[in-house]
């Protein structure tokens, strides 16, 4: 084999390797984008009933939406909702307008009762933004708290102690606008003290939720045995 045809085959061996590597790393682009785009939306995700009562024994600090400090454990004596959302989410929106509210207004007067959402976004949740939400819902900063943290701790902490689905982003420009940019669990939990007795979600009818907010009531002050 003369040195020209050696040169040519190792200039054409060169070639197929680079389509190689090319047509691979555009197969494996197009598969990491099939993967987000199959990702669930986060709405109505969840059991509609926890089989077994989780105690929720770990703590974190907190900050709330008038910058004040405050621990989860803070509201172990309450009954307590639990919900994820951010400023921009038109989806919590919707959410809170339909549902939160409404079950907020009926059990508001009750002192054991509280409110407590956890934002997946704090970098972009400023405290602004966060009182201007409990404003637009006329929320009383007593019993309705907006609340931020370092975003992969508080992330963790929801994940793997609260059992709320996992977070995911979304990258598809018109799925962003009508749904924002992250996806998360839209459903509301139900504590008593620091058990989780209740998760209800969209689709489930609001009348389950009230009753279960009713019975954590009552055996808040039910004597111990």
């Amino acid at each position: 084999m003369t040195d020209k045809k050696k040169i040519t085959l190792i200039y054409v061996g060169v070639a197929l390797l680079s389509i190689l590597i090319l047509g691979m790393s555009v197969l494996l682009s197009g598969l990491r984008k099939e993967k987000r785009r199959e990702a669930p939306p986060a709405t109505g995700v969840g059991k509609e009933v926890v089989d077994e009562m989780a105690v929720l024994e770990a703590d974190i600090e907190l900050e709330r939406q008038d910058g004040s400090k405050v621990m989860l454990s803070d509201l172990h004596d309450k009954v307590w909702l639990a919900v994820q959302f951010y400023a921009a989410c038109p989806m919590c929106a919707e959410r809170n307008a339909k549902h939160l509210l409404k079950i907020y207004k009926e059990f508001q007067s009750n002192e054991d009762f509280m409110v407590a959402c956890f934002s997946v976004d704090p970098e972009d949740d400023t405290m602004e933004k966060l009182a201007d939400v409990r404003d637009r819902l006329s929320a009383n900063p007593a019993n309705w708290w907006f609340l931020k943290a370092e975003r992969e701790t508080l992330w963790d902490f929801m994940t793997e102690k609260m059992f709320f689905t996992t977070i995911l982003e979304r990258f598809e420009p018109a799925e962003i606008a009508s749904k924002g940019r992250w996806a998360h669990d839209l459903g509301i939990q139900v504590y008593r003290g620091n058990t989780l007795v209740h998760k209800w979600d969209e689709g489930i009818p609001i009348e389950q939720l009230r009753s279960e907010i009713q019975e954590a009531l009552r055996e808040l002050k039910a004597p111990k045995s």
